[in-house]
């Protein structure tokens, strides 16, 4: 462990200079912020699925299945797109499926499987993965389908290595730091009650209507968050939505039913490290101010699976928020870490 951002956890993770290279190639396309819209991205069926097919200029050295997070753009958002271009700079193909349910923001108790489905999908067309293997690069809830793929029979010996970005390795305590800590950000707050009385405990079409305002309203600000101006207290029904977003106690008792259908309903949201090949090395990035899913969740993530013997690198990072891209070059130890641990991926990817 490096003073908290970075731990090296196995002496294996693997970066040859062809993998330097191709990462250094990588950094210079993410921060030249230049993905060519006329070029990127081809858009291919699977199935009823559609997937981005992102293609470097030469034959691919190998594929990358990008698992999108819980953006409202979802492949389409510009981060996503900057991020994939730069793996094709690497000599990188990258696939992105388009996922609704993850970019309509909903968390549901069939949405793990059909991630799976989805994946199993696109590794069976040769068409798209020629050899049947590719990397997979996940972010944030995202992380747990990629952890899913890994340790499932039809997927875990073809996955050559993980990227995870802002993942999380216990959905209780990311629960209850969204819903309890005051220091969290309110939207993942907001999109947690929006499935869970969606799906568990339907609740009215207005009580929805409300809910949706807040959350755009959210997105739009930039200062600090001020719910009380958002809801009426004269209104009954703002009023108790300002009461379970805000009230200690009644955050509590939410997390507690979150929890209950965690076990249950969402159980598929749970983390496994069970890999079929537990020689699949593991790239952890988190950003250190992430205020949706807390970077202690990637340092338990790499601690779990330093004791089972899986190869993997931590880095935490001043350099990301959550979900965020942006680089400052002026920080070269940190960057090196970051460059570090993006080689190790990219030659774990590499066919």
């Amino acid at each position: 462990m490096t003073n908290g951002s970075a731990a090296w956890a196995d002496p294996g993770w693997r970066t040859g200079l062809t993998s330097w290279l191709a990462t250094l190639r990588l950094l210079i396309r993410f921060q030249g912020k230049n993905t060519d819209p006329a070029k990127y991205p081809v858009k291919v069926p699977c199935g009823r699925y559609q997937v981005d097919q992102y293609l470097p200029a030469g034959k691919p050295s190998g594929t990358v299945i990008f698992i999108h997070g819980m953006a409202a753009l979802g492949a389409e958002d510009p981060r996503v797109k900057q991020l994939a271009g730069a793996l094709t700079a690497a000599g990188l193909k990258v696939l992105i499926p388009h996922l609704p349910t993850i970019r309509e923001l909903r968390i549901e108790r069939n949405q793990p499987a059909e991630v799976q489905s989805v994946l199993e999908q696109i590794a069976a067309d040769r068409g798209l993965v020629p050899t049947g293997r590719f990397a997979a690069m996940a972010v944030s809830f995202s992380g747990v389908f990629a952890l899913r793929a890994a340790c499932s029979s039809t997927l875990g010996q073809r996955i050559t290595a993980l990227c995870l970005i802002g993942g999380y390795y216990d959905v209780d305590q990311v629960s209850d730091f969204l819903v309890n800590a005051r220091r969290s950000d309110p939207y993942g707050r907001m999109l947690m009650l929006r499935s869970y009385y969606r799906e568990v405990e339907p609740e009215s079409g207005d009580f929805h209507q409300v809910l949706e305002r807040c959350i755009r309203e959210n997105a739009k600000l930039e200062g600090g968050w001020n719910l009380r101006a958002l809801l009426d207290p004269a209104d009954p029904l703002q009023e108790r939505l300002y009461q379970l977003l805000d009230d200690a106690d009644q955050r509590e008792q939410f997390h507690r039913k979150v929890i209950a259908a965690f076990g249950n309903d969402w159980r598929g949201y749970r983390v496994s490290l069970d890999f079929v090949n537990r020689k699949t090395p593991v790239f952890l990035l988190h950003g250190r101010a992430d205020r949706v899913i807390p970077p202690g969740e990637s340092r338990r993530l790499a601690r779990q699976m330093t004791e089972r013997g899986i190869p993997n690198y931590l880095c935490i990072t001043r350099f990301l928020s959550h979900g965020d891209s942006a680089i400052s070059i002026a920080r070269l130890p940190e960057l090196y870490r970051l460059l570090k641990g993006f080689a190790g991926f990219v030659s774990g990817a590499r066919d």
